[in-house]
């Protein structure tokens, strides 16, 4: 039996709800590792719901989970083969949940934004990374092998979300963290290790694929 015919066979959820529990997944993603690797990287004594201050690496969890947060970006990208998968999936997490919390978090309660836009710019910037996996497979060279392109398109996405969270750590706040205690400052072992991480799970995505 064919592997499309295998995948046709264990994968029957409709595109929507492939889409949807993947977007639940990095939601999951997202919130670990902004109360595990933020949160408790701060004062971590405020009760369930308020940020305690950060005093390490703000979105150091970036670095740490790119494995994950490629992995459930790319695969339902290769399963669909749909172009928009990647923007869609990173849809629940910044244009629906994460407005909200971010409008929460960090307007209502720490007041760290330099203004109201800027929520609204960390859902743009949300959208804009999955829209650069869509982008990567797509437009990838057809010389190279769908490992290859899963490989090389997780790379893309992971690359991306370093530059545009740098983006908004730079325009959003109104307090610019630099030096060696900062997202920039860790980029010397954070950023290899984001690449490498990002390859891996751009192949684990592959090789889940060939047999769902």
């Amino acid at each position: 039996m064919s592997n499309a015919r295998q995948s046709h066979i264990m994968w029957r959820l409709k595109p929507w709800k492939t889409i949807l529990i993947f977007g639940a997944l990095l939601c999951v993603i997202y919130a670990f590792g902004s109360f595990t690797f933020d949160y408790y990287a701060g004062t971590a004594t405020e009760r369930f719901g308020v940020m305690g201050e950060v005093s390490g690496v703000g979105m150091f969890f970036i670095y740490i989970l790119s494995y994950f947060i490629v992995l459930v970006v790319v695969l339902p990208i290769l399963i669909i083969k749909r172009f928009g998968v990647g923007l869609a999936v990173y849809f629940l997490p910044y244009a629906i949940a994460g407005l909200f919390v971010e409008y929460y978090m960090e307007w209502v309660v720490a007041r760290t934004l330099v203004s109201l836009w800027a929520v609204v710019g960390w859902c743009v910037i949300g959208l804009a990374t999955g829209l650069s996996a869509d982008l990567a497979y797509k437009f990838l060279t057809s010389r190279f092998s769908e490992r290859l392109r899963a490989i090389s398109t997780g790379v893309v996405l992971g690359l991306t979300t370093f530059i545009l969270v740098l983006v908004a750590l730079r325009f959003f706040y109104m307090e610019y963290q630099i030096g060696l205690g900062s997202f920039l400052g860790v980029a010397y072992y954070g950023l290899p290790f984001l690449i490498v991480s990002s390859g891996f799970g751009g192949y684990t995505a592959y090789a889940i694929s060939r047999n769902v």
